[in-house]
C-alpha cells in the first residue's frame, strides 16, 4: 500500500466496507465530519440563538480553506449556496441590453448551468452553444473562434462531467480578454484532485463546491471573483447579508458591503460549513500536487486494464488532458445494446460494494482519490471483466 493510502485511509469509514471509486461525485466523508456535526448540533442545543456569534465567522474561515487550495487570497472566496445560484448571481450582475450580450459555452457542460443561461435569454442574453464532435472533449480553438466583440461572458466547463476531460482554459481566458469579455471557470470536477492558481490563470471568476474531490459533503459551494471587479458586481439576486449593516435591516433597498459578502443572500447553510471543514482541511494537508500524482498513476492502470479487457475508454489518454475519472464503455454491437449492458456493468458493480456509477452516453465513471489503493482499481478493473463475461453470454 503506498504511502497516501496508508497515512489517509483511516479517515474514511466506507473504505472500511466497499471499494470506493466515485469521489468525482460525492467524495468519501471524513470520520471527522462526524465529530464536527456534534459540534454544530452541541452548541444549537445549548446556546441556540447565540451560536449565530459563532457561526457567522465561519463563513471566512471555511472560504478560506477552500481559497488556499486554488490560490486565492482568503477575502477573495465567500460561500455560496450552489452553482447554479452562483451563475444566476453573475448573470444578475449583468448588463445584456446592449450589442455585448453574447454568452459562449459548450454542449458538454452540466445541464443546470446551461439551463441558467437559456433561461436569461429573457433578459436579453444569447447564449451560443459550441458542440463537441465527439461528446467527450472540445478543441479550444472552437470556443475561441465563437468569442468576438459582442460576447459578455464564457462560462466554462473546468473537467468535464461525463467524460473526466480536462479543458485546456489558458487560451481561452485568453481570448475571452482580448475581446473584453468574463470567464467563470466551473472547476466542480477538478478541485481538489487538478491543481488550480487562479492567479496564474488570471480568471474572473471561479466557482466550486466540496461534495466531490473535497470530500466536504452537499450544500456548501464556494466563489472566487477577482478583486479589482468585484465592486463592479451589483447582483439582483441579492439577500440581507450582502447590506453594510445586515443587522441595521434597511429598507427598501441594499447598501452593497464592500468584498465578497456582497454575494451572500440570505441565512448561511451552517452545517454545510462544518462537514465541509474537515474535508478542506485533509486535502491542504496532503496537498493537491501530490493527490494529481497519484490521481495519474491511478487512472494509467484504469486505461490499461480497460483495454487489456476489451472495453472502450471514453476520457483522453494523454495525462495533461483528463481529470482524476476515466469513463469506459462496454462495445458490443448497437449503441443501445452497448448502453444496456453497460448499465447493467455498473448496477451489479455497486451491488458488489464496488461503488462507481453510470452517466450515457459514455459508460461508467470510475474516479479514485489518494485514499484508493492500486490493488483497488485492480479489483474493479477484474470485477467488471467477469460481469462483462456474464453478460456477454447470458445478459441477465
Amino acid at each position: 500500500m503506498d504511502i497516501l493510502a496508508q497515512q489517509y485511509r483511516r479517515h474514511f469509514p466506507i473504505l472500511e466496507t466497499a471499494c470506493y471509486m466515485i469521489s468525482n461525485s460525492l467524495g468519501a466523508m471524513p470520520k471527522e465530519a462526524k465529530a464536527e456535526l456534534d459540534v454544530y448540533t452541541k452548541l444549537w442545543e445549548f446556546s441556540g440563538v447565540e451560536a449565530w456569534h459563532q457561526w457567522f465567522p465561519l463563513v471566512n474561515e471555511v472560504s478560506s480553506l477552500f481559497a488556499n487550495i486554488i490560490g486565492a487570497n482568503s477575502e477573495d472566496v465567500v460561500l455560496i449556496h450552489n452553482l447554479t445560484i452562483a451563475n444566476a448571481i453573475i448573470a444578475s450582475s449583468l448588463d445584456f441590453s446592449g450589442q455585448r450580450n453574447k454568452v459562449v459555452y459548450t454542449d458538454l457542460h452540466f445541464p443546470s448551468i446551461s439551463y441558467v443561461w437559456q433561461g436569461w435569454q429573457k433578459y436579453g442574453a444569447r447564449p451560443v452553444v459550441i458542440q463537441s464532435e465527439d461528446g467527450i472533449t472540445i478543441d479550444p480553438e472552437k470556443i475561441c473562434a465563437a468569442i468576438d466583440e459582442t460576447t459578455l461572458i464564457v462560462p466554462i466547463s473546468h473537467v468535464y462531467f461525463r467524460s473526466g476531460a480536462l479543458q485546456d482554459v489558458r487560451s481561452i481566458i485568453d481570448r475571452a480578454h482580448q475581446m473584453g469579455a468574463l470567464v467563470i471557470l466551473d472547476s466542480y470536477q477538478a478541485a481538489g484532485v487538478v491543481p488550480i492558481d487562479v492567479k496564474a490563470l488570471d480568471i474572473d471568476i471561479l466557482m466550486s463546491g466540496v461534495l466531490k474531490w473535497l470530500c466536504g459533503g452537499p450544500g456548501a459551494a464556494f466563489m472566487y471573483v477577482r478583486q479589482n471587479l468585484q465592486e463592479q458586481f451589483q447582483p439582483a439576486i441579492r439577500g440581507w447579508l450582502a447590506d453594510r449593516e445586515p443587522f441595521a435591516f434597511n429598507m427598501p433597498d441594499v447598501n452593497f458591503t464592500l468584498g465578497m459578502h456582497r454575494f451572500l443572500t440570505s441565512s448561511i447553510q451552517v452545517p454545510c460549513l462544518y462537514t465541509a471543514r474537515s474535508g478542506l482541511k485533509i486535502i491542504t494537508e496532503v496537498g493537491v500536487e501530490a493527490i494529481r500524482k497519484k490521481s495519474l498513476e491511478l487512472t494509467d492502470r484504469i486505461i490499461a486494464l480497460a483495454d487489456e479487457f476489451g472495453f472502450t475508454v471514453n476520457t483522453p489518454r494523454d495525462p495533461v488532458k483528463r481529470g482524476g475519472a476515466i469513463t469506459v464503455n462496454y462495445i458490443n454491437g448497437s449503441t443501445e445494446d452497448s448502453s444496456r449492458i453497460t448499465q447493467k456493468i455498473c448496477e451489479h458493480l455497486i451491488a458488489r460494494r464496488f461503488i462507481v456509477d453510470y452517466r450515457p452516453p459514455l459508460g461508467i465513471r470510475i474516479a479514485p482519490h489518494f485514499y484508493n489503493t492500486l490493488d483497488e482499481v485492480e479489483a474493479v478493473m477484474l470485477e467488471m471483466r467477469l460481469l462483462k463475461e456474464k453478460l456477454m453470454y447470458h445478459d441477465d
